[in-house]
Formats: C-alpha cells, structure tokens, sequence
C-alpha cells in the first residue's frame, strides 16, 4: 500500500507501506505501535526473563499481553495499565480481557480486576489467533492442543468442501485439486507448527490421515495403498515433514536476529533449557529430527511397499528435450494429460500397485482366506502364471494384447508409463484390462479357503 502525508495543503512524496496484514489499511497497526510506545512498566522481581532480559508485556497492535510469575505482580501491572489508558484517553474492556495461567493452580484462585470490574480467568485463551491452554503442562504442545484439534477438525470439513466440488463438476483434475488443497487445507494443518513442533504422536496421525485422505480420494486410491504413491505422484510434501521444513526455517530466522531482541534471547534460554537437560522448543526440534529422520534398519513394512511399487521405482518421466529422467516426487505428466478421470484413476492404481489383481489382493486375509503366499497368486483366467499387472497386461492368452514383446515385461510397463503419447492409450487398456479381471472372481487355491464351520 502507498501513502502520502497532507499538511496545510502539501503533499508528501509517496510512501510505500511492505509489511503489516494485506487487509485494509496495511500501516495502521505500526501507528498504533508507534502511539502505543511509551508505555512502560518498571521492571521487576515477577517479570519473565529470557537469556536475563526482562519482559513485562507484549503488543501484537492492539492485541497486549501482560506477563508475571505472580498474582500480586500482574495486578500491579494491570494497575499501571488501567492508569496508562486513563491518562491518553484509551478504556479497557474488563469482559473481553481474560486470565490464564501456566503451572500448578493454587487452592483458591485469585481475582483480578480493572478498576473494580472482575477479570475472569479461563481454561483456554487466544492471543494472536493462538489458543494457549492453562494449567500445569510440561510439554508447549499439551498446551496448544486445542488449537491444534480444532484446526485439524476446521482442515477436514474445508478438504471435504473441496472434494465436494465433484458433486457438481465431475472429477477434480490433480493439478486444481492440490492448488486448492495447498490454498485451502494446507494452512490448517500447519497453523502454529514453528512453535510447537513436537506434536504428539495422535495428533501428528490425525494431520497426516487428512493429508492422506485428501490425496487418495483426489487420486482415487483405496485406504489401503500405499503412502508414498500419494507423494511420488503428485509431488506434494508429507506433511511432517512440511512441519519440520517451516520449524528448521523459522530457527534460520531466529539465529538471524540481533542478540538484544525478544526472539533471539527466547532461542538462546530454548537452548540453555535443552543443554541442562531440560524440555524446550530446541529440545523439542531435535526430537522431531531424529524420529523423522533415524539412523535404523528398514522395517518390515517396507518390503510391501517395494513389492507393490515396482513400477514406481522403474518409471521415468519425459522432460521438455524428450529424455525421461527419474523423479523421485513431482507432479506427474499423465495426471494432467490423460482426460478421461476414469482411465486416469485405473493407471493411477495399477501404478501405485492399487488395483484389483491377484498379486495385490491376495496379500489380505479375511474372514473366508488365509494369506496366499506369491507364488500361489495365479491369473484366474490362464491359472499358471501369477497375476500381476505385465502378466495382465502382455502375457495372458486370454487378453488381446500388445504385439511388440521384445523388452523386459516390467520396464516395458514402466516405459509405457514414461511416454507422453501413450497416456491416453495405455490408461485406456489398463481400464478395460481391469474391468474384465473384475469381472471375474479371484482364483483362490482350495487350501487357503477357511473353513467355514471353525471361524467364530
């Protein structure tokens, strides 16, 4: 925003106003700070000290905190407050002022007042659009955990109002579905992330679940498929580790401030905190940092998902020059190129290994199977070769299907999925050699079935 100063039929050069909230008048918070700047408090016994600075208040505009370690010393300063606003014509509102605490409660709770007008003292507060929770603590996110609820409550009702959209426009394309997402979802769930990095592990499952959620309904992807298709498909960043991403920068922030400002001497006490062996934000950091990124063997878990990627790992992507290169994660090119949701959605599957072949399906038990071991995971047409998407694809003699079989059946898959031309094409085939397998039930060897009169 630009301004320009009038006085006595002048005008001043433009000015230009870069900071402050992009709503309405950008500036005039930094007036009001400017207004606001010579109130003071004396500092005392019951300030809060970061790195032996002293705080007594904070001001976001006209958003004030005021801060002791006693009841004593935060009605002497909300006395010095009251008696600040009389003298420069400012009134308090004793109603929309609250009371929190941090700590053990004490058996009687004290009051707190403006000039004779109560103060009510909360369970929960907002200050900054942040909702602190008062009580004894002793991790910084068990007291922002309401804020974290509702904002993940707030990011799945705003990702089902988007998917919505289907209802009236038919499938979302991938592309506009993660620009709504990153526009509309995204900012819910990492609201207050820098702060409070050390979630815990049920809250951080239910951001990830609606990450997850998203993603697999915009892709059309079951509940059951693998995580890392939703990332190496659409480019999109696991959300804890955006979380750990915006933490690691604000510290690059913070390390970049003066030592006599409030942020930096709060990093240095978070560090101080952690080198005694205490709990802190930095402490907290660390934490996140080794979970997320351990030195350990791979699980289990990972030879499913190796087994049900194999396509994944051998697909390229075309590039502008007409080479394919490999990418780890990013958008893909057949996401946006392939128009037909439904030929786009059965490529997708048959990928990511979603799809309704017996080498995926027969990995499940239920309550009328055992697991079928891999090599017992036969086509139900042919009954002699394992179902997997190249026997479906190019080897069953039940199917029409491609002429040219000179390269090696997987990474002639892959390389099919690699090429621009054939998107359209190949997602064509693999919904109609889907649909026929579908069609049919699973070939499921006899000494697999249970028996039906021992299950309970």
């Amino acid at each position: 925003m630009r301004y320009r100063v009038r006085h006595e039929g002048e005008l001043s050069d433009f000015i230009d106003s870069s900071i402050g909230i992009l709503i309405g008048d950008t500036l005039s918070p930094e007036f009001w700070i400017i207004f606001f700047g010579d109130f003071d408090i004396p500092v005392t016994d019951d300030d809060i000290r970061l790195a032996g600075i002293a705080i007594s208040h904070l001001e976001q505009a006209d958003d004030l905190l005021l801060l002791a370690l006693s009841p004593r010393g935060l009605q002497y300063k909300m006395d010095l407050f009251y008696a600040y606003c009389g003298n420069n014509f400012l009134i308090i509102n004793a109603i929309k002022s609250l009371i929190g605490y941090h700590g053990p409660a004490p058996v009687y709770l004290p009051k707190f007042h403006f000039n004779g007008e109560d103060v009510e003292i909360v369970d929960v507060y907002t200050y900054v659009g942040m909702a602190f929770r008062s009580g004894p603590f002793n991790a910084f996110s068990s007291v922002l955990q309401d804020l974290f609820v509702n904002k993940t409550k707030k990011a799945s009702k705003v990702a089902h109002a988007v998917l919505h959209i289907e209802s009236m426009i038919g499938a979302l394309p991938v592309q506009e579905g993660k620009i709504l997402y990153m526009g509309c979802v995204d900012p819910h769930l990492i609201y207050g992330c820098e702060v409070a990095i050390d979630a815990s592990k049920a809250h951080m499952d239910q951001v990830i679940g609606v990450q997850l959620a998203f993603f697999r309904r915009l892709l059309g992807l079951s509940k059951t498929s693998i995580r890392v298709a939703i990332y190496t498909e659409t480019g999109i960043i696991p959300v804890q580790f955006r979380w750990l991403n915006l933490a690691l920068r604000a510290l690059a922030y913070f390390l970049s401030q003066p030592a006599d400002t409030f942020i930096r001497a709060a990093l240095n006490e978070s560090i101080a905190l952690e080198s005694a062996g205490k709990r802190s934000w930095f402490r907290g950091l660390k934490t996140v940092i080794n979970s997320l990124c351990p030195d350990y063997k791979l699980p289990n878990e990972l030879i499913r998902v190796s087994r049900s990627s194999y396509l994944l790992q051998l697909r390229k992507e075309p590039q502008e020059n007409g080479n394919l290169k490999y990418h780890i994660s990013c958008m893909r090119h057949y996401l946006s190129e392939i128009q037909n949701p439904r030929h786009r959605k059965a490529l997708t599957r048959l990928i990511t290994g979603d799809h309704s072949l017996a080498v995926v399906r027969l990995t499940w038990t239920d309550n009328h199977r055992l697991q079928v071991p891999y090599e017992h995971r036969l086509c139900r047409f042919c009954t002699k070769e394992v179902e997997t998407p190249e026997h479906a694809l190019l080897q069953c003699p039940y199917q029409p299907l491609v002429e040219s079989r000179t390269m090696d059946q997987p990474a002639y898959v892959a390389y099919l999925a690699s090429c621009h031309a054939s998107y359209a094409t190949l997602a064509k085939w693999v919904f109609e050699i889907l649909k026929i397998y579908e069609g049919t039930p699973l070939l499921i060897p006899r000494e697999y079935l249970r028996d039906s009169r021992c299950t309970s």
